[in-house]
C-alpha cells in the first residue's frame, strides 16, 4: 500500500504543497515590499513637510524620491495584481490537505476504502479521487461521485 501510495498519492501532494509554499512566499514577499514602501513614502514625506519650513531648495530632492516610490508601488501592484499570489496559495494548500486526508483515510481502511472491496477496487477509488483531488473537484462522498 504505501508504495502505491507514494506513486499514486504522494507525489500529487509533494506538487501542491511545493506550489502552496512557494505562494504563500509571493505573497509574503509583496506584502513586506509594500510596508517597507509606505514607510519610505512616509519618510519622504515627512522630510519634505520639514524642508517647505527649512532649506526650501530640498523640496524637489523630496518631492522626486515621493514620486519614485509611488511609481515602484505601482510596479509592483502591477505585477502583483497579474497572477495574484494569495488566491493561488490557498488553493494548492486545499488541494494538499484534501489529498493528505484521503492518504489518512486510505491507510485506516475507512471509507471508501473499507476493506469490504478488492484492493484492486480500493486502489481504483484513490487513484480517482486523487486525480479529483488535483484537479481541483473535492469529493466529500461516495454519493457525489
Amino acid at each position: 500500500d504505501i508504495t502505491y501510495m507514494d506513486y499514486e498519492l504522494l507525489r500529487l501532494f509533494r506538487e501542491r504543497d511545493f506550489y502552496a509554499k512557494y505562494h504563500q512566499n509571493r505573497y509574503r514577499i509583496y506584502q513586506i515590499t509594500y510596508m517597507g514602501l509606505a514607510a519610505l513614502a512616509t519618510l519622504f514625506g515627512s522630510f519634505l513637510a520639514l524642508s517647505l519650513n527649512g532649506d526650501e531648495s530640498l523640496v524637489p530632492l523630496w518631492a522626486f524620491g515621493e514620486t519614485a516610490v509611488a511609481l515602484l508601488t505601482t510596479y509592483v501592484a502591477a505585477l502583483s495584481s497579474r497572477e495574484p499570489p494569495l488566491p493561488l496559495w490557498l488553493e494548492n494548500r486545499r488541494r494538499a490537505e484534501y489529498l493528505r486526508r484521503e492518504y489518512f483515510r486510505y491507510i485506516a481502511n475507512l471509507s471508501p476504502y473499507d476493506l469490504s472491496k478488492t484492493p484492486a477496487e480500493r486502489e481504483m477509488k484513490l487513484s480517482k479521487r486523487a486525480a479529483d483531488i488535483n484537479r481541483g473537484n473535492y469529493v466529500d462522498s461516495e454519493e457525489n461521485e
